[in-house]
């Protein structure tokens, strides 16, 4: 295959993904959520009859093991958001995903690798909202992971560390909007959620995933806008990563995510999985700076929205909510910093930084889908 035939396949593959993209984001009003999910399944369903890795409960996450890649499970992904403020005190949210998805269970290189790349990134400010989104497929250098050292690349947007461990670790990519090249240094300790790593998304549902989460990160670097203009910047960062085979399951409708750092040594991690015809499922980890994990169970938590906004696409998204942990003596009120920012990724989102008073006056970042 010449260099012209790759190209033309590569781009043939970014406008059918980019296609299902734009499918799903203009899901006209008629269109039930159930419709949604049918949709957002024939995207990322299940495995079906191809074998991978089962996700399974007396399996520890074992660290630093667990930084590699993980191509016997089906998905993984790998997520920083980051709060940073310049010199002149403005404030700057960014999210940034890198997501492996493999189309089947083949074990093969070159053209024939079934692993699908997707990276996305939001930038949130006074000065607006900015995002971009890369897909690439695996096997030819446009997209991947290596694990000694650790490093994840899409195109030129790049995350490597000079270790097998994500940090210390520089990250860096360009849009048209924005350029941005940060450094990345824990100063809290990696913390696998659930039960030893092992994070169910139903009680009744075969549904469950790895997970760990650092919450207490440092980060610092250069932010180039368009126009030029370079700050130097730096605040806080909290890194996530997860990898299974199950990456929504068949009633699958969406979910709500939100993380909040409580205070400068302790972080909540709230999740709510929505399902047709089941309840949705809540999960909550209290997390120390020190690694300490305290998970709290389903009946302690109250989790409901407050108010809806509507957007034109026709999508209600509730941008208040109420949470109360009695356990804890948590009870908070969330409400989004910023009105409009619905995204049109492969998956259709909300994603910004929210505000919570009551109990608790703190900052976090909200991530809701399937609306």
């Amino acid at each position: 295959m010449n260099r012209m035939q790759k190209l033309v396949l590569s781009c043939s593959l970014i406008i059918v993904v980019t296609g299902i993209a734009l499918w799903l984001s203009e899901v006209g009003d008629q269109e039930t959520k159930v419709t949604k999910t049918t949709h957002i399944n024939s995207v990322f369903g299940s495995p079906g009859r191809k074998v991978f890795e089962p996700v399974l409960p007396d399996r520890k996450v074992e660290l630093p093991k667990d930084f590699r890649f993980h191509p016997e499970f089906q998905h993984e992904w790998w997520q920083m958001v980051v709060k940073l403020k310049d010199d002149s005190g403005q404030a700057y949210w960014l999210r940034w995903r890198f997501f492996r998805y493999a189309t089947d269970d083949r074990i093969a290189t070159g053209w024939q690798d079934p692993q699908i790349y997707i990276s996305n990134v939001v930038l949130n400010s006074h000065i607006g909202l900015f995002t971009d989104q890369r897909i690439a497929r695996g096997g030819i250098g446009q997209a991947g992971g290596l694990n000694r050292p650790f490093r994840v690349w899409i195109d030129d947007w790049s995350w490597r560390s000079l270790s097998q461990q994500p940090l210390p670790g520089n990250f860096r990519l360009a849009t048209d909007e924005f350029k941005i090249n940060l450094n990345f240094n824990a100063i809290g300790a990696f913390a696998p959620i659930g039960e030893e790593g092992y994070h169910l998304k139903h009680d009744l549902l075969p549904r469950a995933s790895y997970a760990v989460e650092a919450p207490f990160v440092l980060a610092n670097g250069e932010l180039e806008l368009r126009n030029g203009k370079k700050f130097y910047v730096k605040g806080q960062a909290w890194l996530s990563k997860e990898w299974g085979s199950e990456l929504v399951g068949i009633n699958y409708v969406g979910e709500d995510n939100i993380i909040v750092w409580l205070s400068q040594t302790q972080a909540l991690a709230i999740s709510q999985y929505r399902y047709k015809d089941n309840l949705p499922y809540t999960s909550a980890s209290l997390i120390d700076s020190d690694g300490t994990v305290t998970n709290i169970a389903a009946d302690d938590i109250k989790f409901r929205a407050l108010s809806y906004s509507e957007f034109q696409s026709g999508n209600r998204v509730p941008l208040v909510w109420s949470l109360q942990i009695p356990s804890q003596q948590i009870d908070v009120v969330i409400r989004a910093k910023h009105r409009d920012n619905w995204v049109n990724f492969v998956v259709p989102q909300w994603l910004g930084a929210i505000q919570t008073t009551g109990s608790h006056n703190a900052n976090g970042f909200m991530q809701l889908s399937g609306y």
